[in-house]
C-alpha cells in the first residue's frame, strides 16, 4: 500500500504508529492510499486535531486511531500511560476517532462537496497495538483491533477489511467502489490540510515481523546455493547465520546423515530442541568424541570462527564422509573475530577452507538489531554487522556505577521501569562481564533468588516470567528483547573486544550499560581509535 509520506524519521514519539505505519506498508494493496498524522485545523473540540491514518480504500474512507502502551478505562473515563504518569481522564479512543471523522467529513465537504452526494463511506478503526481492551458499549467489535488481533501487524489487513465492510452497510448513501478519479480528488483535497510528524520505533514485539520477512529473504537466498556441496557463509552477528544454518540441516537430513556442531554447549543445547524433530545430530564440538569413528554425510558447523584451526578441522574432517576437500559441508562465519580476537584463528586454516568451499557474503542485512545498537557497536569495534533492516529503536543507555551495591540498585530501577512498560522479565537478559554469579553484582538484586541461570534453562521450555542471568561467553550465538550488561570493569575492555562485541549484539532491541569506573573514557578511547583506524580523524 502506498503511504504518504513513505518514509517515516526517528524523532517523534509514538512507536504503535511506527507498527502501523510499517504494517500498511506491507499490504499488498495497489489501488489504496494511506495518509498519516493528517492535521485538523477546524475541530470542535480541540484548538488543533489530528487523526493517526486516514485510509483511502475503493470501499471506504476508514479513519483510523492509534493507542500505544497502557490503556485504562475506571468509572467511565480513559487513561493512557504508565501508572502515576497517565494522561487523563481523556475521550475514549472510539470518540476521539468518531470527532476526528467527522471533522475531517466537514472540511473535505468544503473543498470537494457533501461526500454522501458523492456516495463515499465513512468510518474508523481504533488499535490498541499493546492491550486488549475489554468490551464496553462505546464500540462494536468490527470498530477496534486489540494487540492479539493486530499481532505486531499481521493482522492489520484483515481488520481493515472487516472494518470496512462494518462501515460500507452503515452508509446507506454508499455507492462503491469509489471511483479511481475521485479517490484523486479526495487525496488531492486532503494533502494540503496534513501534517508530516514522524515517528519512533515501534514497540519490541514488532520487531518480530521485520525478522521473519528479512529472515525470509535470506532463505531465498539459501535455495539458490543449496546446490553447491561446500559453501562458507559470512556474515556480523545478526545476520541470520543461526537461523539458516538450522534450515540448512533440517533440508540436509532428507538426504542422509547430518552432523551439526559448534562451539559453545548453551547454543549447542538450544539447537538441539530446534531440530529436535529432525534427523540431525547436534553436538557441542568438546563432545564430538561421542561420535568418533561414525562417518556423517553432511556437515553444519555454526559459529565457525571459533573453530577455524588445523586441530579442529581435523576432527571435523575424520567426522564427514569424503572429508573437507570432497564431502559435504555448510560453514558459518563470523568474520569480524578477525579483527576482535585475532589469536582465535590460524590463517592458513582459513585459506584451507576457502580453497575447498564457495565462500558467500559478507550477508549485508542485519535482521537483529536495531540501528542504534548496530551503529554502537560499529563505533566502539569497528565491526561490519551489516545493514541495520530490522528498524529503529531507542538509543543504547549508558548509566554509571561505583560498585556492585550501586550497580544492582541502578538495574532493579531499570527493569522495573521495563516491567511498566509491559516487558516481561522473561524477555530480559543480565549478560555479566563476570564469569561466575558469585561475582555478580546481580546477586545484590532485589530479584536474586527468582532469576534464572541461563545455562540451565537454555533448550527447555520456559513457563516462567523470569529474569535470566549469564555470562556473555555463554549467551554467545543467543539473542534476547532487551540485554542489560552489567559488571563491565576497565579490565574487561583491554586486549580482545570479542566479548564487548558478542554483549552488545545479544540485544534484538534495548541495549542498556552500566560502567564502572573508568569504562566510559575508555569507550571514548575505543571510539576515537576506530576513527583514526579507518582514517576519519584528520
Amino acid at each position: 500500500m502506498r503511504i504518504i509520506p513513505s518514509e517515516i524519521s526517528s524523532s517523534t514519539g509514538s512507536r504503535a504508529e511506527r507498527s502501523v505505519f510499517e504494517a500498511l506498508k506491507t499490504i499488498p494493496d495497489e489501488r489504496s492510499v494511506a495518509l498519516h498524522t493528517v492535521h485538523l485545523p477546524q475541530h470542535h473540540k480541540k484548538r488543533v486535531g489530528e487523526i493517526d491514518f486516514v485510509v483511502i480504500m475503493p470501499e471506504i474512507l476508514l479513519f483510523i486511531e492509534v493507542k500505544g502502551g497502557r490503556v485504562a478505562h475506571h468509572d467511565g473515563q480513559w487513561f493512557y500511560g504508565p501508572p502515576g504518569r497517565e494522561a487523563g481522564p481523556k475521550e475514549s479512543p472510539f470518540a476521539q476517532a468518531s470527532g476526528g471523522m467527522h471533522a475531517l467529513e466537514r472540511q473535505l465537504g468544503g473543498l470537494i462537496g457533501d461526500l454522501r452526494r458523492h456516495g463515499v463511506p465513512s468510518g474508523y478503526l481504533v488499535i490498541t497495538t499493546d492491550v486488549d481492551v475489554q468490551r464496553t458499549t462505546d464500540f462494536e467489535p468490527q470498530q477496534y483491533l486489540g494487540s492479539s488481533a493486530y499481532d505486531g501487524g499481521r493482522g492489520l489487513e484483515q481488520g481493515m477489511a472487516r472494518a470496512a465492510k462494518f462501515w460500507v452497510q452503515r452508509n446507506k448513501w454508499a455507492r462503491t467502489p469509489i471511483t479511481a478519479a475521485l479517490r484523486r480528488i479526495i487525496l488531492d483535497a486532503m494533502r494540503p490540510e496534513f501534517d508530516l510528524v514522524p515517528n519512533l520505533r515501534s514497540r519490541l514485539r514488532h520487531l518480530d515481523v521485520a525478522f521473519e520477512r528479512l529472515t525470509g529473504e535470506q532463505m531465498d537466498r539459501l535455495d539458490e546455493l543449496e546446490s553447491n556441496p561446500r559453501l562458507v557463509w559470512t556474515g556480523g552477528a545478526g545476520t541470520g547465520k543461526t537461523f539458516l544454518a538450522a534450515e540448512a540441516a533440517r533440508r540436509k537430513a532428507a538426504h542422509g546423515d547430518v552432523l551439526f556442531t559448534c562451539a559453545g554447549r548453551t547454543l549447542a543445547a538450544h539447537m538441539t530442541r530446534i531440530l529436535s524433530e529432525e534427523s540431525v545430530t547436534v553436538l557441542p564440538f568438546d563432545q564430538l568424541d561421542e561420535v568418533r569413528g561414525r562417518r556423517f554425510d553432511h556437515l553444519i558447523v555454526d559459529e565457525a570462527q571459533d573453530l577455524m584451526n588445523w586441530r579442529d578441522l581435523d576432527v571435523l574432517n575424520d567426522l564427514l564422509s569424503d572429508g573437507l576437500e570432497a564431502g559435504r559441508w555448510i560453514f558459518m562465519l563470523d568474520q569480524n573475530n578477525q579483527v576482535l580476537a585475532p589469536e582465535a584463528y590460524e590463517p592458513d586454516a582459513w585459506a584451507y577452507l576457502r580453497e575447498n568451499g564457495s565462500v558467500y557474503g559478507p550477508l549485508k542485512r542485519n535482521c537483529r538489531n536495531t540501528v542504534q545498537i548496530v551503529k554502537q557497536v560499529q563505533l566502539y569495534t569497528g565491526a561490519n554487522l551489516g545493514i541495520a533492516s530490522a528498524g529503529e529503536g531507542d538509543p543504547v543507555q549508558y548509566t554509571d556505577a561505583r560498585d556492585s551495591s550501586e550497580e544492582a540498585a541502578l538495574l532493579d530501577s531499570y527493569v522495573e521501569e521495563l516491567g511498566q512498560e509491559g516487558i516481561s522479565f522473561r524477555d530480559i537478559t543480565l549478560l555479566s562481564a563476570a564469569r561466575t554469579w558469585e561475582d555478580s553484582s546481580a546477586r545484590f538484586s532485589r530479584w536474586a533468588s527468582k532469576i534464572d541461570r541461563f545455562v540451565d534453562v537454555v533448550g527447555s521450555d520456559r513457563t516462567k516470567h523470569r529474569l535470566t542471568w549469564s555470562s556473555v561467553s555463554d549467551f554467545k550465538g543467543h539473542e534476547s528483547d532487551v540485554v542489560c550488561l552489567i559488571d563491565l570493569e576497565l579490565e574487561h575492555l583491554d586486549g580482545r573486544l570479542d566479548a564487548l562485541y558478542v554483549a552488545w549484539t545479544r540485544a534484538r532491541a534495548q541495549l542498556w550499560v552500566s560502567c564502572r569506573p573508568g569504562v566510559r573514557q575508555k569507550l571514548k578511547d575505543l571510539g576515537l581509535a576506530v576513527l583514526s583506524r579507518e582514517g576519519l580523524l584528520k
